[in-house]
Protein backbone atom coordinates (compact mmCIF):
# COMPACT_ATOMS: atom_id res chain seq x y z
CA UNK A 1 0.00 0.00 0.00
CA UNK A 2 1.15 3.10 -0.96
CA UNK A 3 1.66 6.26 1.52
CA UNK A 4 -0.66 8.50 -0.67
CA UNK A 5 -3.66 6.00 -0.55
CA UNK A 6 -3.49 6.65 3.22
CA UNK A 7 -5.73 8.77 4.44
CA UNK A 8 -5.92 10.54 7.74
CA UNK A 9 -8.31 11.90 9.95
CA UNK A 10 -8.11 14.51 12.41
CA UNK A 11 -10.16 15.16 14.92
CA UNK A 12 -10.03 18.39 16.97
CA UNK A 13 -12.23 18.95 19.83
CA UNK A 14 -12.48 22.66 21.45
CA UNK A 15 -14.26 23.41 24.81
CA UNK A 16 -17.39 25.64 24.93
CA UNK A 17 -15.49 28.48 27.59
CA UNK A 18 -13.26 28.46 24.45
CA UNK A 19 -15.65 29.53 21.91
CA UNK A 20 -17.55 31.92 24.67
CA UNK A 21 -14.26 33.20 24.92
CA UNK A 22 -13.76 34.03 21.27
CA UNK A 23 -17.36 35.22 20.85
CA UNK A 24 -16.79 37.98 23.98
CA UNK A 25 -13.28 39.09 23.15
CA UNK A 26 -12.51 39.20 19.53
CA UNK A 27 -16.07 40.35 18.45
CA UNK A 28 -17.47 41.93 20.96
CA UNK A 29 -14.83 44.07 22.17
CA UNK A 30 -13.36 44.38 18.68
CA UNK A 31 -16.74 46.25 17.56
CA UNK A 32 -16.93 48.35 20.77
CA UNK A 33 -13.11 49.26 20.73
CA UNK A 34 -13.54 50.13 17.00
CA UNK A 35 -16.67 52.47 16.88
CA UNK A 36 -15.25 54.42 20.36
CA UNK A 37 -11.63 54.50 18.10
CA UNK A 38 -13.44 55.51 15.55
CA UNK A 39 -16.02 58.25 17.11
CA UNK A 40 -12.32 59.56 19.14
CA UNK A 41 -10.31 59.51 16.22
CA UNK A 42 -12.77 59.76 13.11
CA UNK A 43 -10.40 57.25 11.23
CA UNK A 44 -11.16 53.68 9.93
CA UNK A 45 -7.54 52.67 9.69
CA UNK A 46 -6.99 54.23 13.16
CA UNK A 47 -10.07 52.54 14.33
CA UNK A 48 -9.12 49.13 13.04
CA UNK A 49 -5.33 48.86 14.18
CA UNK A 50 -7.19 50.52 17.98
CA UNK A 51 -9.84 47.59 18.25
CA UNK A 52 -7.02 45.12 17.57
CA UNK A 53 -4.64 46.45 19.96
CA UNK A 54 -7.49 47.03 22.34
CA UNK A 55 -8.59 42.91 21.92
CA UNK A 56 -4.89 41.52 22.11
CA UNK A 57 -4.27 43.64 24.85
CA UNK A 58 -7.02 42.18 27.12
CA UNK A 59 -5.82 38.97 26.39
CA UNK A 60 -2.64 39.15 27.60
CA UNK A 61 -3.64 40.98 30.79
CA UNK A 62 -2.69 38.43 33.76
CA UNK A 63 -5.34 36.18 34.84
CA UNK A 64 -7.02 35.79 38.76
CA UNK A 65 -5.97 32.58 40.08
CA UNK A 66 -8.88 31.29 41.70
CA UNK A 67 -7.61 29.95 44.93
CA UNK A 68 -10.24 27.86 47.37
CA UNK A 69 -9.92 28.85 51.17
CA UNK A 70 -10.14 24.86 52.83
CA UNK A 71 -10.92 25.33 56.22
CA UNK A 72 -10.40 22.28 58.25
CA UNK A 73 -11.88 22.36 61.90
Amino acid sequence: MKIKDKQIIFFYTVKGSTIKRVILLDILLGTVMYYVVDMVASSTIIAMIGSFIGTEGVKRLPRPINRRIITVT
